[in-house]
């Protein structure tokens, strides 16, 4: 369990999974998110959610101030190169524009760099997303580049904005 200043990030349990669910298929989400142009069912999420929740990539449940679930964040190691993360959030349309998605990430980071010697965290991010990439910014990423056109969505290509944020500008900054 790791608490920020709003926020409490917690291992996800079986009794998320109908909330979480409903941010996976919520549109506004899948537009932003990009990842879920046909989400799996419900029935699936259930059924592999052992192998889902044991696999590489961990999942944290963001849980506000009032004790409601409000989003998820996810991050892994990579494979190719040992301390490096990649990191991943989703936070449900109401509770936008609240401070919690920044608040997750710092949160995050914390965890990641003092605790499990991470050098670097990355992530990706659909180029028309400026609120996520604002959060991003605020939270101590920089724009490293961009995959143009490296993803297909609504019907035409986007460019994936590659951030980054490295050990030495996280303590930096701190």
């Amino acid at each position: 369990m790791l608490r920020g200043k709003k926020v409490l990030l917690r291992s996800i349990e079986k009794r998320d999974i109908n909330i979480i669910y409903d941010f996976i298929i919520e549109d506004e989400l899948k537009k932003l998110d990009g990842f879920y142009e046909l989400p799996p069912g419900k029935e699936y999420i259930m059924e592999n959610f052992n192998k889902i929740i044991g696999s590489e990539k961990k999942y944290l449940s963001i849980i506000n101030e009032k004790g409601v679930l409000i989003g998820y964040i996810s991050f892994k190691e990579l494979k190719d190169t040992c301390n490096v993360y990649k990191l991943g959030i989703t936070i449900g349309k109401g509770f936008w524009n609240r401070g919690y998605g920044q608040d997750s990430i710092i949160t995050l980071l914390q965890y990641l760099f003092l605790f499990r010697g991470a050098q670097r965290v990355e992530l990706e991010v659909l180029d028309f997303n400026e609120r996520a990439i604002n959060a991003y910014k605020k939270c101590g990423f920089v724009e490293e580049g961009r995959k143009r056109k490296g993803f297909f969505s609504q019907g035409q290509y986007h460019d994936l904005v590659i951030m980054g944020i490295i050990k030495e500008d996280y303590f930096q900054n701190k």
